[in-house]
Order: structure tokens, then sequence, then C-alpha cells
């Protein structure tokens, strides 16, 4: 399934820098051989470029996470976290956010809310990142690492999660863990038509 893209730098593991270093700094001084003829070095072989990886934005219960696609690494950006730098890191892999304001009639007290072309909310209150929330957009790649996202059935939902659903004022609710969400309905076939972590700003 296609996923927004974060790029990284990849770097050269350390052992190999130091290698290079050494033998760079002890190589000895060219001399004659016996015959008096210069001896031939043989050019070094080529290094091919160390290739860029990539990570894919993931939803998580304790935040959001960066996961890289080929060595399966995974940094989290958690709640508690300065959102300067977790809306940067947003910036960076979605784009320009289309929106950002403050909300002072949350019921946790106000709310810095701003929000990609995606669909994916970040709430914040005191500089720090404290929730997110996902609603419906015509980009359908915004998931959890277990692939489950707006626009995912019921049927998905609990078939990667054991999940709690009640009614609510808000609807019909479930929950897993610290994952929370909005079903269209209580019927099998119902999908999800909202996701949040954290906290954030719901009007019960």
């Amino acid at each position: 399934m296609p996923q927004q893209l974060f790029r990284l730098s990849a770097l050269l593991p350390l052992g190999l820098t130091l290698l290079l270093t050494t033998a760079a700094c002890t190589r000895t001084p060219d001399t004659a051989d016996v015959n008096g003829t210069e001896p031939t070095t043989a050019a070094p072989a080529p290094v091919d470029p160390v290739e860029d990886t990539e990570s894919l934005l993931a939803l998580s219960g304790e935040g959001l996470q960066l996961v890289g696609d080929q060595s399966g690494s995974t940094d989290t950006l958690a709640f508690g976290t300065e959102i300067a730098v977790v809306e940067n890191a947003l910036t960076e892999l979605l784009g320009e956010p289309v929106e950002s304001g403050e909300n002072t009639e949350c019921g946790s007290g106000p709310q810095m809310i701003t929000q990609w072309p995606n669909g994916l909310s970040v709430h914040a209150a005191d500089g720090e990142f404290i929730g997110w929330s996902a609603s419906p957009s015509t980009d359908a790649d915004l998931t959890t690492i277990a692939g489950v996202g707006v626009g995912s059935t019921r049927g998905e939902l609990e078939a990667a999660y054991t999940i709690e659903v009640t009614e609510s004022s808000l609807g019909t609710e479930f929950s897993t863990g610290d994952l929370f969400g909005i079903l269209s309905s209580a019927e099998p076939d119902a999908t999800i038509e909202n996701l949040w972590a954290g906290t954030v700003c719901n009007f019960r």
C-alpha cells in the first residue's frame, strides 16, 4: 500500500569510517623496489554512494511513528515532545499544513490545533504535543502500523486489535489500548469515521 514518505540522511557505519581513517593515516610513503623501479599503486575501488533511506508515517496510541521502510527501525514522536519538533517533522513529510489556530473551548483547556491536507491534526498545549486526530480525507494511507485507518472496516479493525465498543454522545465509539475512534454504526460492516489518541478536542 503506498505510504507518505519522509526522507532521512543515511550515514556510513562508525566502524567503517574509523577503518578508512586509520588506513589513510598509516599509509607509508612510496619507495623504489629492489630493481629500482617505482612501485605501482592500484587505484582504490569505487564506492557506491549510500542511498537515502525513507520512512513511513504511522499512527500510534503513544504519538506518531516514523518507520524505516528498509531497516524497520522506528522513531516515535511521543506525546510530550516539543510541538515545534513534531510540526517540523510533519511538514518535511507531508508538506505545509492547511490550517493552524487555537481552540479555547476544548474541555481540557485551550489547544493549538494544526491540520495537514491528509486529514491529520496535531494538538498542542503549553508548547507540547498532547494528541493527534485523523478525519476523513482523500488520502487513505494514514494508518497504524497494523494498517488500520479512517475508512477501514470494523472487520479489519477487529482483525488487528481487541476493541471495546460503546454508544456515546459522539456515536458508536471504540477503544483499543490508547487508541480511540468512531464507527459509522454498530453493524459488522461499519467503517471508521474518526481516529485519535492522546488529548484532543472532542465535544461530548
